[in-house]
């Protein structure tokens, strides 16, 4: 029998590869697997990966194995008029993600449903689109950064470490942060990526609008199952992680339905009172934020604790009169 030392690696063509890797998905396989077996590199077996989910494989990653879901054969999904205006509604919402590949990925699976909705549904379907209007001010322009959104999208699913470069803090320099990216958060019509920060050695949060690009490196990194950014959030009014405190805020009659009518925090508690105003009161962090929304009130919300947030509240409210005593 000849011998195969000495022998080529046998290449494959991407048809057959993708053809290999699809059967091996069924089982599940790392992606050193995938490319030891390939003979190819773990960049190129990240690229066939990404080609197998643009074709509408819905991959998993559990323990660094990659995987097709038991038994997938395809997706049919019937869908009524109401999911379809659900459909709608969520893409009205995110309106000010326009221009990115949120939006865009949402808008063509709201084409591939209307393509094949029965006539008595199309005939519904101009009253089906027009029925949200989103009213959002001030937006932020997130089209410009669809780069930075493709690789923080390409991050997350696979779990790879990325480089932020150039990122703006309101003071100082541009710098890069080494990232290993955790999620994303949605908050008043701002997109912002939480990971464990490699110079920081912490969990920190940043702003997509601030970051120039991103380098989406080949280091895998393994979600720690402590790790839950929601946790984190919890604590905070916001997003400025503080040592939770308790903040008890009066809230004047004419205010408190339009209090009672929202949910603020996790931990809140509401005490009317006789003369109809309302006691808020919650166990959390986030000075700047709250005090931002103690002063959008006026003199219907009055800080009652902690003496830290009094203080903070009556130093912005003097830092004010003066600045308008002072135009005069």
């Amino acid at each position: 029998m000849a011998s195969r030392k000495g022998r080529k690696p046998k290449s494959y063509s991407q048809v057959a590869r993708i053809s290999i890797m699809l059967r091996r998905l069924s089982g599940g396989a790392t992606v050193a697997e995938l490319a030891d077996e390939l003979q190819v590199t773990k960049r190129q077996v990240h690229r066939d990966l990404q080609q197998i989910e643009d074709s509408g494989y819905p991959l998993e990653q559990e323990e660094g194995k990659w995987r097709l879901p038991p038994g997938f054969k395809g997706l049919e999904v019937a869908v009524s008029p109401y999911e379809l205006m659900s459909l709608h509604l969520a893409l009205s919402h995110l309106a000010y993600l326009k221009g990115t590949p949120f939006v865009e990925d949402l808008e063509t699976i709201i084409k591939k449903v209307e393509a094949s909705l029965p006539d008595k549904v199309r005939n519904h379907l101009e009253r089906i689109i027009t029925t949200f209007a989103p009213l959002q001010r001030p937006i932020r322009a997130y089209a410009t950064q669809r780069p930075v959104i493709e690789s923080v999208r390409k991050a997350l699913l696979r779990q790879l470490t990325i480089v932020l470069h150039g990122y703006r803090k309101p003071e100082g320099r541009p710098q890069d942060y080494r990232v290993d990216p955790y999620g994303l958060i949605l908050y008043q019509y701002g997109l912002y990526l939480i990971g464990y920060s490699h110079p920081a050695r912490a969990l920190r949060i940043f702003a997509l609008e601030r970051v120039k690009t991103i380098t989406v490196t080949e280091d895998m990194f393994v979600l720690p199952r402590s790790a839950s950014f929601m946790e984190r959030l919890d604590r905070t009014f916001g997003l400025i992680d503080e040592t939770p405190q308790e903040v008890k805020i009066w809230i004047a009659s004419e205010w408190a339905y339009f209090v009672k009518e929202r949910s603020w925090h996790p931990t809140q508690k509401l005490q009317s009172q006789k003369d109809g105003s309302v006691i808020l009161t919650m166990q959390c962090g986030g000075l700047d934020e709250l005090t931002a929304r103690v002063l959008s009130f006026g003199p219907g919300a009055k800080v009652l604790g902690p003496q830290t947030l009094i203080d903070h509240v009556v130093s912005q409210l003097t830092a004010s009169a003066k600045s308008y005593r002072s135009s005069h």
